[in-house]
């Protein structure tokens, strides 16, 4: 998706610019990378579904940035999924999604060199603090207003592929 056909919440030119600078994209899970909805199996445990579009974006990004997840549920149902996407940075279990960033201040990567998609209302403190904030299309109303990217696709269903293509353009490389 081009800056120019996407709902960003600020001119195609700024948007591009803050994302040529990201360093790091870090994602929230449900609702993002999920749809969030949640299925149990027979012994209780959690299933999601993960969109392989969405897949696809991390593993043309990855190379190029650093990937995490900040997510207020435990990551247990995600874990396989994001091990095979070579996710590397994962807090779980965080529903103060600031305190969840701070544990990845080791990184050193400053705020305007980050993005974040996020979904919910917990989710706005860090959408309000990062350099490029995003989110999906059926985010809540006060994750849209905090969001300078607006993806045309709901969350779990290319939300994310969006950003990645976003920022591989913004940075010079070609989507295929």
């Amino acid at each position: 998706m081009t800056a120019g056909r996407s709902r960003a919440r600020i001119p195609a030119r700024a948007l591009v610019a803050r994302a040529a600078r990201v360093r790091l994209v870090l994602l929230d899970v449900d609702g993002v990378l999920t749809d969030g909805r949640l299925y149990y199996g027979p012994e209780g445990e959690a299933l999601k579904v993960f969109d392989v579009r969405d897949g696809h974006g991390i593993v043309m990004l990855r190379d190029h940035v650093e990937f995490g997840v900040v997510s207020g549920r435990p990551g247990r149902a995600s874990l396989k999924r994001l091990e095979e996407l070579r996710v590397k940075h994962l807090v779980f279990g965080e529903r103060d999604k600031l305190a969840g960033y701070a544990r990845l201040a080791h990184l050193g990567v400053p705020d305007d060199e980050v993005a974040y998609m996020g979904d919910d209302v917990n989710d706005v403190p860090l959408l309000r603090r990062v350099g490029l904030a995003a989110c999906p299309a059926d985010a809540c109303e006060e994750a849209r207003a905090a969001a300078h990217f607006v993806a045309r696709s709901p969350g779990g269903r290319g939300a994310v592929r969006e950003l990645c293509d976003l920022v591989l353009r913004a940075k010079g490389i070609a989507v295929p």
